[in-house]
């Protein structure tokens, strides 16, 4: 015959009410917390798509975030390049006012005034920052500014040719910046054209300065072209009486070109050959070279200088019309091509805002809907858990008054 000690009976009354006591309160943490599945053991199953889906919601908010980042950089991109269309527009009308044949020389200098405000104001926009303080126009290079004036004349581009790009979701990835470079200064020419630039190690003080120059015989020109052309200047002690001079040779042979050998230097002259023009100021030193480099390109900045020097240096005389006429018609062709890249980088930077935009809202919509998986998956029914605490809580009152009862009980209750 078996037997029931008083210890079993208190134990298995101690264990129900423990278990009762557990379930009432896992359900009112569940209530206070309105979720489901508070820890793995709960649900392994429904927890392990829970943090799946956790992580999916919050990479689609880091999404966001680069999207958020991309509009901004991308809206003030196209906003200076919009601006940038206005200074050019602007050139052009001027350019156009300055080749007309009642203009005189002091005409073409006071526009060559507004013209070279509007330069400025060019360079400035190239030179834009984003409100972290990036050049927006340096390629990777966000902490250098993209364009530098040179101390032997004209500016150079000290960015790379990088796109920085940001991610917008699994198979995104859009550019976030667009290179000066590509923008501004790879741009065809109208006509064979050539840069200008002092050699890097020139000991000149105050430093010889080359202007961007002008072609004056195209034909002429295109007898050096693709060859460049090096002004060296020479011992003092080649000419006599000693002074400057300098020698124009071809950069390839070393042969001179068009005789110009031991030419005595003076200041800011003008200096023709293979059919352009240019000027040298300050003072050169012996050794001290300049190059003239050909190329089928011409940057926008080049542009404008090359026709500020012919507006600023191009005296009335019979034959200056027709140099001013060439010089007016290749400028406004070269401002068009110039419109051309910058309107197509608008247009490029638009695409990507429609592609940013339309990703955004894919994103909103698939994270509606991984909410609404997670939240069926780990929210709780509260009418439900009510109830259940209501059926949880009587359970476990009416097992409390049972140990009561229970409690109080021994052999002696019998023995009358």
């Amino acid at each position: 015959m078996d037997r029931i000690s008083n210890y079993q009976i208190f134990s298995r009354a101690t264990q129900e009410m423990m278990m009762n006591t557990l379930a009432v309160n896992r359900t009112q943490e569940q209530i206070s917390t309105g979720k489901r599945v508070l820890t793995p053991a709960d649900d392994p199953i429904a927890s392990a798509r829970i943090l799946q889906l956790d992580e999916d919601i919050a990479l689609m908010d880091q999404y966001k975030k680069n999207s958020q980042a991309l509009d901004a950089r991308l809206q003030l991109e196209e906003g200076i390049l919009a601006g940038i269309e206005e200074v050019i527009q602007r050139t052009r009308e001027l350019t156009v006012s300055s080749g007309n044949g009642a203009r005189n020389y002091e005409d073409r200098q006071a526009i060559a005034v507004e013209i070279r405000e509007r330069l400025k104001e060019m360079i400035d926009l190239f030179n834009s920052r984003d409100p972290s303080g990036e050049y927006l126009f340096s390629g990777f290079a966000g902490a250098t500014k993209p364009f530098e004036e040179n101390p032997g004349g004209g500016y150079s581009y000290k960015g790379d040719e990088g796109q920085r790009m940001l991610q917008i979701s699994q198979t995104v990835t859009l550019a976030a910046s667009d290179s000066g470079k590509k923008i501004f200064m790879d741009i065809e020419a109208i006509k064979p054209s050539f840069l200008t630039f002092a050699n890097s190690t020139n000991l000149g003080n105050p430093p010889g300065v080359i202007s961007a120059g002008i072609t004056t015989n195209q034909e002429a020109f295109e007898e050096l072209y693709p060859d460049d052309a090096v002004i060296t200047f020479n011992n003092e002690l080649d000419v006599v009486p000693t002074a400057a001079n300098f020698t124009v040779r071809n950069r390839r042979d070393g042969r001179v070109i068009d005789g110009l050998n031991n030419v005595r230097f003076v200041e800011g002259q003008s200096i023709p050959f293979a059919g352009i023009q240019v000027s040298i100021n300050g003072q050169p030193k012996p050794g001290d070279t300049f190059i003239v480099e050909t190329s089928p390109k011409q940057g926008l900045i080049a542009t404008v200088e090359k026709l500020l020097y012919g507006l600023e240096t191009i005296q009335d005389s019979a034959d200056s019309q027709a140099v001013i006429t060439n010089m007016v018609d290749d400028t406004l062709s070269n401002l068009d091509f110039a419109m051309v890249s910058v309107s197509e980088t608008r247009a490029k930077i638009g695409a990507r805002m429609n592609t940013n935009d339309d990703t955004v809202e894919m994103h909103a919509d698939l994270k509606l809907v991984a909410q609404e998986i997670r939240s069926d998956l780990r929210d709780l029914d509260f009418a439900e858990a009510v109830s259940r605490l209501q059926l949880e809580s009587f359970i476990l009152e009416a097992a409390q008054q049972s140990y009561t009862k229970v409690s109080t009980l021994s052999l002696f209750n019998y023995i009358r």
